[in-house]
């Protein structure tokens, strides 16, 4: 009986120091993005993501890492799961932060940067803020509701890269200014100008108003006009008439000045409505190996949920 107490005692110790184990590889994977990653090889064709150390094992870089089996998941049995899937698992999931970290360091913290924050001079979106420009594929929310799938997505086909299944290929910033637009808008819109210089400085002066921002009350006020315009501004059409985003086409929030991936001030704020913007993310399908899209958008994922 003693023997048998021992053995169970040992047994709970192990369950307790694998329960920390995993713990601890998910907290360094999420709190960590700014150290050095580990060297790391790929397979395209397999879609196989080794991470080693130096003379070490695969995943050498966690607690008791070369010890697969019920809490740590070998990478390639990420492969055939879906990423919705993969964050059901604990064992599945300590995996897919380590690879997935590794793949942030290399291909996304030069834009994101390391703390996952954005970049203002490269006018890139803070992934940690838990806000989501386009919509997700919930059918019960429509689209509300984000799951990593829908990182995953935007991961693998970029926004306006080129790709038939990118984010916003039919939604950018117009340019009121015809001389400053695009061909797609051009081929859309032509050359007609619709607003004044001075009209395009009384829509700036209700977006300010509408994002918490000194304004001027009259300007704002017949900005307002201009903004519910179906024939002026029709700014309304994509924004929605409380200026708050539509999600299915990724336009921004204008209530929230922390979103505004190209500045908030007056003058940045005149200068897109002049000029239109056109953002850009490329597309990593065929860059990154299928477990390196699935490990990335799971990582973003959790660190927006933050």
């Amino acid at each position: 009986m003693e023997s048998h107490l021992k053995q169970e005692h040992a047994r709970g110790l192990r369950f307790g120091n694998w329960q920390w184990a995993v713990i601890a590889v998910t907290a360094l994977a999420i709190g960590a993005c700014n150290q050095s990653p580990t060297a790391q090889s790929a397979s395209a064709e397999s879609g196989k993501t080794v991470l080693n150390k130096p003379g070490g094992h695969p995943l050498s870089d966690t607690p008791e890492a070369d010890e697969y089996g019920e809490f740590l998941a070998k990478s390639e049995e990420l492969l055939p799961v879906p990423v919705n899937e993969i964050v059901k698992s604990l064992r599945m999931s300590a995996t897919a932060m380590v690879v997935g970290r590794q793949v942030y360091a290399k291909n996304c913290a030069a834009c994101h940067g390391a703390d996952a924050r954005g970049d203002p001079a490269q006018h890139t979106p803070n992934l940690s803020d838990n806000d989501w420009r386009f919509s997700g594929d919930d059918v019960d929310s429509g689209g509300l509701t984000k799951y990593p799938s829908d990182v995953e997505w935007t991961v693998r086909y970029g926004v306006r890269s080129g790709n038939p299944y990118a984010r916003g290929v039919e939604a950018d910033m117009l340019a009121f200014d015809p001389q400053y637009r695009n061909e797609h808008d051009l081929g859309d819109f032509g050359k007609i100008k619709t607003v004044t210089a001075e009209e395009i400085g009384d829509l700036a002066e209700y977006v300010l108003q509408i994002s918490g921002q000194q304004a001027d009350p009259a300007k704002a006020e017949n900005g307002k006009t201009l903004f519910l315009d179906n024939a002026k501004g029709n700014c309304f059409d994509c924004h929605n008439e409380e200026g708050t985003g539509n999600p299915a086409l990724g336009s921004t929030d204008l209530t929230r000045k922390e979103l505004y991936l190209f500045g908030s001030d007056r003058a940045s704020i005149i200068e897109s409505i002049t000029k239109g913007r056109r953002g850009v993310m490329p597309a990593f399908d065929g860059k990154l190996t299928p477990l390196e899209l699935k490990a990335v958008s799971i990582y973003a994922f959790s660190r927006a949920r933050k």
